[in-house]
C-alpha cells in the first residue's frame, strides 16, 4: 500500500516549500566548487613512486567516485531519482534555461547521443586514462560537465543538461524502476479531465531593464513546468526527477508523492536501452576483474589485450545476450506472418500478444531487456557496497586534510595515522553483497512475466531464461570467488 508523503504531516510541509530544495541545491553547488578547488592541479606527490597517491585521500576523487556515485547506486531503491531533484548542475542548467535562447531540444537521436557519448567517455577515461584515480583529471572531467551545463542552459530550454547530456540521470532511470517512491495523480479521472494543465504549463513574463539613457534590455523569462517536459498522468518513475514542480503547481492538489510497493514495468526508453547494453558490460567487466582466469576464458584469443576484453565483455557479449531472445522471437513472428501492427478481429483470447506482433526488433528489445536490469543492479550494488565499505572510512580525514597529501604521507610514509578499517567485517560484507545480488535477481524475475509474456515466442523465452540464469550464476560465482575465497 502506497503512502502519500507529500500530504503527510511529517514531511509534507518541507516538501511543499521549495525553499528547502533551493537551499540544498545551493549548498551542493558550493560543495562542488570546493571539491574542484581541492583537486585542481593535484596528480602525484614529489618523491613518491605511487602514480596515484591521492586516489582515496583527496576530497574530489573520494567524494565523486566513492561516496557519491556508489552511494547513489545503493540508495536508488529507497529514494529513486531524488539526486536529480537536488543536482547542482541540473539546478544551474534549469535556471539559465529561463534566461537563455530557449531553443527547442534537438530531435532524436541527437537528443540522446550526447548522453551516451559522455557515458562512454567516462567509461573509457576510467579504464584507460585512470580519470577516477587522479584528482586533477576528476576535476577536469567534472569541470567540463559544469561548462556543458552552463552552455546547454543558455542555448536550450528547461533543464537541457539533464535531458541531453547527463549520463548519471540515465543510469538512475534504469535502476529507479525498482524504487518505491513516485509521483502520481491521487484521482486519475480528475487528472485526465483537467483542462488548465497548470502542473506542466510554462509561464513566460517579459522583463525590462533600463541600462542607460538609450539602452533598454527586454527578455522573456520562463518559469514553471517540468524541467524535462514530462506529464504527470503518463510519466513513469524511471523518467521522473522528483523535482516536485508539477506537484506544487497542480491547481487541484491532485498530485502526490507516494511511497509504496508499486514498481515500474515500463519498457526502456531508446537512450536507456542503448546505455543499458554498455552498463551491462561495465558491471560485467568490473566483476570479471576479480577473477582474471574466468575473464580470459570468456574472451577469445590467448592472453587477450585489455582493449579486446573491454570490447568483448563490455559491448559485444552484453548485446548478444540481450538481443538473442528478441531476435529469435522476431524472426519467428515474421516467418509465421504475424507482423501486422493491427490486432486481428478473428483472434482474441488466444492472441494476448497480438499488439506485440508488429514490434520492431529494437522495440522488442526495449521491452524484454528490462528484467536483466535486476541482475545488473544487484551486481552493481554489490560492487558499490564493497567499494564504499573499504574506502568510505577515509572520509573523516577529509575534514583535516581535503587535498589528501598530508593524510597519504601520515598513513603510508611516517605511519603516524592508522590505515582506515572497513565499516563491515569481511564475514558480514560477503553475505550482504551476495544478498544484494540475490535481491536483484528476484526483482528481475518478478518482471519476466509481464516483459516476456507477449513479446517473446517459446524459443525466445527459453533463450532469455537461459541467458538470465547464466548471467545470475556468473555474477554469483564471481562474487563468491572474490569475497568468499575462491574455493
Amino acid at each position: 500500500m502506497a503512502v502519500d508523503i507529500y500530504h503527510s504531516r511529517l514531511l509534507g510541509r518541507a516538501l511543499r516549500n521549495p525553499l528547502w530544495q533551493r537551499i540544498v541545491q545551493s549548498v551542493a553547488l558550493l560543495c562542488l566548487f570546493a571539491l574542484l578547488w581541492t583537486a585542481w592541479g593535484r596528480v602525484s606527490l614529489p618523491g613518491i613512486a605511487d602514480p596515484w597517491p591521492l586516489i582515496y585521500t583527496n576530497a574530489a576523487t573520494l567524494v565523486f567516485w566513492v561516496l557519491w556515485f556508489m552511494g547513489l547506486v545503493l540508495t536508488v531503491p529507497l529514494v529513486g531519482r531524488l539526486w536529480c531533484g537536488i543536482c547542482p548542475l541540473g539546478f544551474v542548467s534549469e535556471r539559465l534555461g529561463r534566461l537563455g535562447l530557449n531553443l527547442s531540444w534537438p530531435k532524436p537521436p541527437l537528443s540522446w547521443l550526447g548522453t551516451i557519448a559522455i557515458f562512454l567517455a567516462g567509461l573509457g577515461g576510467a579504464l584507460y586514462w585512470n580519470v577516477h584515480k587522479s584528482p586533477y583529471a576528476t576535476a577536469a572531467f567534472v569541470g567540463m560537465a559544469g561548462v556543458l551545463a552552463v552552455v546547454s542552459g543558455l542555448v536550450w530550454r528547461r533543464a537541457a543538461f539533464c535531458k541531453l547530456f547527463c549520463p548519471v540521470g540515465l543510469v538512475l532511470s534504469v535502476y529507479s524502476r525498482f524504487s518505491r517512491i513516485y509521483v502520481a495523480p491521487i484521482d486519475g479521472e480528475k487528472c485526465s479531465g483537467c483542462e488548465d494543465r497548470s502542473c506542466t504549463a510554462r509561464k513566460g513574463v517579459w522583463k525590462r531593464w533600463d541600462l542607460g539613457p538609450s539602452l533598454v534590455l527586454q527578455k522573456k523569462i520562463f518559469s514553471g513546468g517540468c524541467p524535462v517536459a514530462l506529464t504527470p498522468r503518463t510519466m513513469d518513475r524511471s523518467e521522473c526527477q522528483l523535482c516536485l514542480e508539477c506537484v506544487r503547481n497542480c491547481s487541484k492538489s491532485n498530485l502526490g508523492v507516494f511511497y509504496g510497493a508499486k514498481t515500474s514495468n515500463a519498457p526502456f526508453s531508446t537512450p536507456a536501452g542503448v546505455l543499458f547494453i554498455f552498463l551491462t558490460g561495465l558491471v560485467t567487466l568490473a566483476l570479471s576483474r576479480t577473477w582474471p582466469a574466468v575473464r580470459d576464458a570468456l574472451t577469445p584469443g590467448i592472453h587477450p589485450s585489455s582493449l579486446v576484453v573491454a570490447l568483448w565483455l563490455g559491448a559485444l557479449v552484453p548485446a548478444a545476450i540481450l538481443f538473442a531472445g528478441p531476435l529469435i522471437s522476431h524472426l519467428g513472428f515474421k516467418s509465421a506472418g504475424k507482423d501486422s501492427k493491427e490486432p486481428s478481429a478473428a483472434t482474441s483470447p488466444e492472441s494476448a500478444g497480438e499488439a506485440e506482433k508488429g514490434l520492431t526488433l529494437w522495440e522488442r528489445f526495449k521491452i524484454t531487456a528490462t528484467p536483466f536490469a535486476g541482475i545488473i543492479f544487484g551486481g552493481h550494488s554489490a560492487l558499490a557496497l564493497v567499494k564504499l565499505n573499504a574506502k568510505g572510512p577515509y572520509a573523516p580525514y577529509l575534514v583535516y586534510d581535503p587535498t589528501g597529501a598530508a593524510t597519504y604521507m601520515a598513513i603510508n610514509v611516517s605511519k603516524t595515522l592508522p590505515l582506515p578499517q572497513m565499516f563491515l567485517p569481511l564475514p558480514v560484507l560477503r553475505w550482504v553483497a551476495m544478498g544484494l545480488l540475490l535481491l536483484g535477481v528476484i526483482a528481475g524475475l518478478a518482471e519476466t512475466k509481464k516483459a516476456w509474456g507477449d513479446s517473446l515466442g517459446k524459443a525466445g523465452k527459453g533463450i532469455h531464461y537461459a541467458a538470465f540464469l547464466a548471467v545470475a550464476v556468473l555474477y554469483g560465482a564471481l562474487i563468491r570467488h572474490w569475497l568468499f575465497g575462491g574455493g
